[in-house]
């Protein structure tokens, strides 16, 4: 089995740094863009929506986060693997301007009982938003959750680095670029995650990937769908994802509005499959840039691991 290499993660880590230093992407106010036309576009279409009376239905839409179910089967699927239920959370973009948001997802996920929770991605609102208001809505919403075997995370294109010991404090296992082996009665449960692949670029799938067993069941938290061909090369078998929303503002008959991801469009949300890869990208909690959904509510979802076709 091959070993991460020690290099390959210190060298990403410092392209990160590096990065978020270039970009000055300092902690401030939650609205601020990186950019004047940005800038310019959000508060247009926030004029014209307001105008419209539209503005507040999508307020209400986006606080409104609901449960979706899936099931996924493996012919192969080790049998003490059979009815694994993970819990996918992604895209909180938690703001201490609108508590009213996170009270929805402490009431969504209070009590919730599961094997593990996975989570990828995006905590902190827009580009600048605080982070260190981020580990006390976090903490709100993990406190309700039991999960068996432990809480995984990986970062979005929205998290700063020195966001980590934070998450690691709250008991959130923090995977950079690594992965770790679970074993659950005779089976083996390989979790990988990879750095944002997305903005950073700062993603490893080799090193996420080196030390997982031949027989193990491996699934690979990540925050966009933009890895998926090379997952399915890598031996993946469930790809657990978000970054896009799901588009956030969809409109009847002709879909999203703004796919935000380097990928085509049957990957940007819902169940997908590659090979015999499967996947999820899920359109997350939290939105960015306005605080609005419309045809796209936000979810957690609770997956259940079966075998059979």
């Amino acid at each position: 089995m091959e070993t991460p290499s020690k290099e390959s993660a210190e060298a990403l880590w410092r392209k990160r740094l590096d990065m978020e230093r270039h970009w000055n992407l300092r902690e401030g106010d939650e609205q601020d863009f990186h950019d004047w036309y940005s800038e310019f576009r959000a508060t247009l279409a926030t004029v014209v929506l307001k105008l419209c009376g539209l503005y507040e239905r999508g307020r209400r839409n986006a606080r409104t986060p609901g449960l979706t179910q899936l099931t996924f089967r493996y012919p192969n699927l080790p049998e003490d693997l059979d009815g694994l239920r993970i819990l996918h959370l992604s895209d909180f973009h938690f703001s201490t301007n609108d508590t009213l948001f996170t009270e929805s997802i402490v009431a969504l996920l209070k009590g919730m009982d599961v094997d593990l929770c996975l989570m990828t991605g995006d905590y902190r609102y827009g580009h600048f938003g605080l982070q260190d208001k981020v580990h006390e809505h976090l903490h709100r919403v993990l406190t309700g959750i039991e999960a068996r075997y432990g809480t995984f995370g990986v970062l979005g294109n929205h998290d700063l680095s020195d966001i980590v010991p934070g998450l690691r404090e709250l008991g959130v296992r923090v995977l950079m670029n690594e992965g770790v082996l679970l074993t659950m009665g005779k089976a083996k449960l390989w979790i990988g995650g990879v750095d944002d692949p997305h903005k950073f670029r700062c993603d490893n799938l080799e090193d996420a990937l080196a030390g997982a067993p031949d027989d193990a069941f491996k699934i690979l938290l990540i925050h966009s769908p933009e890895k998926i061909p090379e997952a399915a090369q890598h031996g993946v078998d469930l790809y657990l994802c978000g970054h896009t929303h799901g588009g956030q503002v969809c409109l009847p008959i002709i879909g999203m509005v703004y796919p935000n991801a380097r990928c085509p469009r049957e990957y940007i949300k819902g169940v997908w499959k590659m090979g015999s890869m499967q996947g999820f990208t899920t359109r997350g909690l939290g939105t960015t840039d306005l605080p609005i959904r419309y045809h796209c509510p936000p979810e957690a979802a609770i997956i259940t691991l079966r075998r059979g076709e």
